[in-house]
């Protein structure tokens, strides 16, 4: 699952670089919209819900709300065995909602696994964006978004292009076209040239690039919700604009999910776990084993 090396047989959740071997190698399995964005040779893609029959063991890839093309894996063999992989429950506006199999073992991401994070609603966290950029244009500066290249970066075009011009930093531009290709439609944009629109997005290792006075920087991330998260990103302000699931939806997915058995990993697994234990469920954070 997510392998960091070569494997004989492998499963890629989602195209984030932190998810993807350095090599591939073996039976490497990942839906059809991941193969694209990372444009690596010997992949195999499979279709959302597609039956994988692999020895005695069926799989299939559900989706997980993440990014585009981000996945699940059901393994299934007498029991159901489920890998969430990064998890948004709700999906965004270039992303599906996660889907919830029933399963007896669950192996959850918990990056946000600590009750602090609570995200609020989407609307709302875009509004206050939208509201930030109004606020800048008044004060004559010009509004620079702070988003990862891939997923974050694409729903801030989408979101953003409706009401105000958009300019992408080329690394953005590049999946902002592969997200074009894949048929989703992220609205008008144009690739950064020296010029100022009005609102820039680029991502946090750009940075230091953009030092001009006029700019006003903002971060986008659940870790707006942590005190010092501007300053960790030499931004303004930030806007707690994820693509994962706050405290109270993972449990809701696991509530849903209802396992026997549940390993937490990421973020505040042993926190989480100790949560799901206080709430009747038998977990263990993988950290913890041998």
């Amino acid at each position: 699952m997510d392998p960091k090396k070569k494997a004989e047989l492998s499963f890629i959740s989602h195209a984030h670089s932190d998810h993807v071997p350095s090599s591939i190698e073996g039976k490497v399995l990942l839906s059809g919209h991941t193969q694209t964005l990372i444009s690596k040779p010997g992949t195999q893609a499979h279709e959302f819900g597609e039956s994988i029959h692999v020895g005695p063991l069926e799989l299939s890839i559900l989706e997980s709300g993440h990014i585009l093309g981000s996945g699940q894996l059901l393994v299934e063999n007498g029991m159901r065995v489920v890998y969430t992989g990064d998890l948004n429950l709700k999906g965004g506006a270039t992303s599906p909602k996660a889907a919830v199999p029933k399963c007896d073992v669950l192996i959850i991401e918990t990056t946000y696994g600590h009750p602090r994070y609570n995200f609020p609603k989407r609307e709302e966290v875009v509004g206050a964006i939208k509201d930030w950029v109004d606020d800048c244009h008044a004060k004559d500066q010009t509004p620079v978004m702070l988003g990862y290249s891939l997923g974050k970066a694409q729903e801030l075009t989408k979101y953003l292009s409706c009401d105000f011009e958009v300019g992408v930093h080329e690394s953005i531009y590049h999946y902002n076209q592969k997200y074009k290709e894949l048929g989703v439609d992220l609205g008008e944009y144009s690739l950064l040239d020296g010029k100022r629109p009005e609102v820039a997005i680029i991502p946090p290792s750009a940075r230091k690039s953009f030092n001009n006075e006029d700019y006003r920087f903002a971060f986008t991330s659940g870790w707006a919700l942590t005190s010092g998260g501007a300053r960790r990103y030499s931004a303004n302000t930030g806007f707690p604009l994820t693509d994962h699931c706050g405290f109270d939806e993972l449990i809701e997915y696991v509530e849903r999910a209802d396992p026997q058995m549940v390993y937490t990993t990421h973020g505040f697994a042993e926190d989480f776990s100790e949560e799901l234990h206080e709430r009747g469920f038998y977990s263990e954070p993988i950290s913890s084993m041998k």
